[in-house]
């Protein structure tokens, strides 16, 4: 049997940068269901770990706008947000041999990025804030006018919820609300117990909900001295661990509560505002950096030494 032919290049002369490429397969990762994601994820780690160019170029992509975005929040000055996510990407691929699997790429991914983004962050205060400046995932029908507005106000008075909160709380939301991360993924990447980013997300939730009160419930209604924590249940439902008996006391309670209703779709806004600024579309700019550290890999020395040649 033929070995696959390899060529070692010095420059990357031969490898051209396709971004719609790269975009159609971060979409159709985007698209698929859980399990052909983690085979998808799998094969194009393995194919970036043999040295093959437009796997690590897409590798790189599918997690970029990821970092990118945790990096604004983080660091909240844009140009210590693009180093770090140059650095973050050279590392991911200087390093992807040493992935081994046993914990979630992303997850991995964003201990380097936290890495990074602690080493850009030591000394820098008080920087202005950021907006992520993303827009919201593409709908069938283009919103109307007025939804525009709306919209663009809720992603400002998330912009400044975010920014207001305390960096611990803020870093779990990012990883859990806006990205998507799995409580264990979280707790990978925070270096704590499952328990403690949970224990962190329902009073970060709290607080996000809080700091959103005056546009989410800018007339709220009076609280009975003797209801329930409903902000702690309902987040406790989105992580699994309200049981069946509680989750029917909670809702039968908010029917005759408005003020725990309104509490609860407060919260529930914010967190779907979240969700929709974790948009995984890739802006210009970050589909500029992923091109350049691609191109410092190849050409570093032992970054990736062999190249798969498919040219032939």
């Amino acid at each position: 049997m033929g070995r696959i032919p390899v060529a070692r290049v010095p420059a990357p002369i031969s490898w051209r940068w396709n971004a719609a490429e790269t975009a159609q397969i971060a979409w159709e990762m985007c698209a698929a269901t859980p399990w052909t994601i983690l085979l998808a994820m799998e094969s194009l780690i393995e194919r970036a770990k043999s040295g093959e160019t437009e796997a690590m170029e897409a590798l790189l992509a599918s997690i970029a706008p990821s970092i990118q975005r945790f990096g604004i929040r983080m660091c909240r000055n844009d140009e210590d947000a693009q180093d770090v996510l140059q650095d973050a990407l050279l590392t991911i691929a200087n390093h992807l041999n040493e992935f081994e699997g046993r914990s979630s790429f992303s997850s991995w991914a964003f201990t380097l990025a936290r890495s990074a983004c602690s080493r850009k962050r030591r000394g820098l205060k008080n920087q202005p804030h950021l907006s992520l400046d993303e827009a919201p995932e593409g709908a069938p029908e283009q919103p109307s006018p007025e939804q525009q507005v709306a919209d663009r106000q809720m992603a400002q008075a998330l912009n400044v919820a975010l920014d207001s909160l305390p960096e611990i709380f803020r870093e779990v939301i990012l990883l859990r609300d806006v990205e998507d991360m799995t409580a264990p993924e979280a707790a990978e990447v925070l270096g704590v117990t499952v328990e403690a980013v949970k224990s962190r997300l329902h009073r970060a939730r709290r607080a996000l909900r809080d700091s959103l009160k005056p546009v989410l419930e800018p007339q709220p209604a009076p609280a009975p001295a003797a209801c329930p924590d409903v902000l702690e249940l309902w987040s406790s439902k989105l992580e699994g661990d309200l049981s069946p008996i509680d989750c029917a006391a909670m809702e039968k309670h908010m029917e005759s509560c408005a003020s725990c209703a309104s509490a609860c779709e407060a919260l529930k806004s914010a967190l779907f505002a979240c969700r929709r600024a974790g948009t995984r579309e890739m802006r210009p700019d970050v589909q500029a950096q992923v091109k350049s550290a691609v191109e410092r890999w190849i050409r570093q020395e032992g970054g990736g030494a062999a190249r798969i040649d498919r040219s032939r």
